[in-house]
């Protein structure tokens, strides 16, 4: 596989961006600012640079759990931005639903309990581990959740 783009997107917060190349981490970048449209205008000019359009640059993005009638701001600006994104790339995206991503952290975080508290390494990507009670790390270096949400939607979306 080329490249691999994973997308932990927030409309006013934190958006985490892993970009792979032939399955090895070339990029990991953190964006903070507390509007949607600037986050929306971040991840398209920062998606310019790539052909998504050829068969081996895949682009995989964590969409939104479906909103209620009690849905806060934040979550009404996500989707605004998913929105934004999805009408620009639409023929590329590749959605990852949230509720797998939060599946796989909980699967690796249980999973780490039977290996005598060892790190332990998930078969995907060897270098995201998880110390059981401690942290999650990258090539033994802490990092952010949402960069670890990134490194899961660009390798574990069960194709």
């Amino acid at each position: 596989m080329g490249i691999k783009i994973g997308i932990d997107p927030s409309g006013t917060g934190t958006t985490a961006i892993t970009v792979y190349e032939n399955n090895i981490l070339k990029q990991q970048i953190i964006y903070t600012d507390k509007y949607w449209l600037n986050h929306a205008k971040y991840i398209l000019g920062f998606l310019i640079d790539f052909d998504l359009i050829e068969e081996d640059c895949f682009l995989f993005i964590e969409n939104c759990l479906y909103t209620t009638a009690n849905a806060s701001k934040d979550r009404d600006d996500l989707l605004k931005l998913l929105g934004a994104i999805e009408n620009d790339r639409y023929e590329v995206i590749n959605w990852v639903s949230p509720k797998y991503t939060k599946s796989v952290v909980k699967n690796i975080e249980n999973l780490s309990k039977y290996n005598d508290g060892c790190l332990w390494k998930y078969e995907k990507d060897t270098n995201l581990t998880y110390q059981y009670g401690k942290s999650w790390k990258y090539n033994n270096e802490k990092i952010s959740n949402h960069l670890r949400d990134a490194i899961i939607i660009a390798n574990y979306e069960g194709k």
